[in-house]
């Protein structure tokens, strides 16, 4: 049972030890499979411009989706500091492109968002334009607007030390799917006109060499077509890093239980999961450790749910380092429990047979 719990534990769930990053063929451009990342060194140890903090910027990227399906909020690209909350996020939900602040991925906090349907029944390509300032928040598809908020102003992360990531998140546990064939941030907020004629220009020949007259303050044409690295074209040093094995580059250890918690399908079957899963385990461990003398005997389970606990969060930890698990305190508590119950059930059936047994006496006296 030990070795079964250690198994399901540490499998990763759909992933691989490689990095599911590859150049695409025929054309410029990188191309994201399931638990895939790329990402830039912070900004301050790489660039001697300082792009955190800035009020008014604004980004460009043509992309294509590999499916509109899913449940889970996927990570387009992401510039974050080690903060979640103050993290800038371009993300995808079914058919829609979404930019905010902060981790409110099921927006349960309300925390405001700007974000626009593809409107077409299946991935096609298209060119999106985010420009956020003072004025306000806007979105452009293939050059058309389509959709504004002048409420919200989203900000790179302060501090200096921010880092761009496309495909996946710090955590790699919110992995995105498709191509990206292109990608430019401005420390400005591109007009309409701009949006309109940058990709007119881009259709022309799907590339993004329109922007190195340097505006751009990171610019990628992904037309290198080989290597470990996409490099910028901006003139900068913030070349994307396409690793051969897949990291996690922030470690999440044993994550608040109010963190994702909500009452949909996935969430409670997790729960459950984690606590039926150790109640056969405790239920062993106590009846074996009962034959192992008296003081055995006397603490079996106290000793029993240490021992579930502690299994539990040897689990915990090493989760926080593989892609695809996460690591919460609420799963060690569900896991602690489950051990405990397994006791109770062992000695509730003692309980009961015992008395079945004594009953049996009786009769036949």
């Amino acid at each position: 049972l030990l070795l079964i719990l250690l198994a399901a534990g540490l499998k990763p769930r759909g992933f691989g030890l490689a990095n599911k990053v590859s150049w695409i063929k025929g054309q410029a451009g990188i191309r994201f499979s399931k638990f895939g990342i790329a990402f830039t060194n912070p900004f301050k140890d790489s660039s001697p411009a300082n792009f955190s903090g800035t009020d008014d910027f604004s980004l460009e990227i043509a992309l294509k989706p590999a499916s509109y399906r899913g449940r889970r909020f996927k990570f387009i690209l992401a510039l974050h500091s080690g903060e979640d909350s103050e993290q800038l996020v371009m993300g995808q939900w079914r058919s829609w492109f979404v930019v905010m602040n902060g981790d409110d991925y099921a927006y349960k906090k309300k925390i405001k968002r700007l974000s626009v349907d593809a409107a077409s029944p299946s991935p096609t390509t298209r060119f999106v334009t985010v420009t956020s300032g003072k004025e306000g928040t806007r979105i452009y598809l293939d050059g058309e607007y389509l959709r504004s908020q002048k409420d919200l102003m989203l900000k790179i992360p302060p501090g200096g030390n921010a880092r761009l990531l496309l495909g996946n998140s710090v955590y790699g546990r919110h992995p995105w799917q498709g191509d990206i064939y292109g990608l430019a941030l401005y420390r400005h907020t591109i007009t309409s006109r701009e949006a309109a004629v940058h990709f007119q220009r881009w259709a022309e020949d799907r590339s993004f060499s329109y922007a190195e007259d340097g505006k751009a303050f990171a610019l990628y044409l992904f037309d290198e077509k080989a290597g470990t690295a996409a490099l910028d074209h901006a003139g900068g040093n913030l070349h994307l890093e396409i690793p051969s094995r897949m990291q996690v580059l922030e470690k999440k250890v044993l994550a608040p239980p109010w963190q994702g918690f909500g009452f949909n399908r996935s969430f409670i079957a997790d729960m459950m999961i984690n606590l039926f899963g150790f109640i056969p385990f405790g239920f062993i461990l106590f009846a074996t450790s009962i034959r192992f003398g008296e003081t055995f005997e006397k603490h079996g389970v106290l000793i029993t749910v240490v021992f579930c606990f502690s299994v539990s969060l040897t689990l915990e930890i090493i989760q926080a380092w593989i892609p695809s698990r996460s690591s919460h305190m609420l799963d060690l508590l569900l896991n602690t429990l489950g051990g405990w119950v397994g006791v109770i059930s062992y000695r509730f059936i003692q309980k009961a047979k015992g008395q079945r047994l004594k009953v049996e006496g009786s009769k036949i006296k």
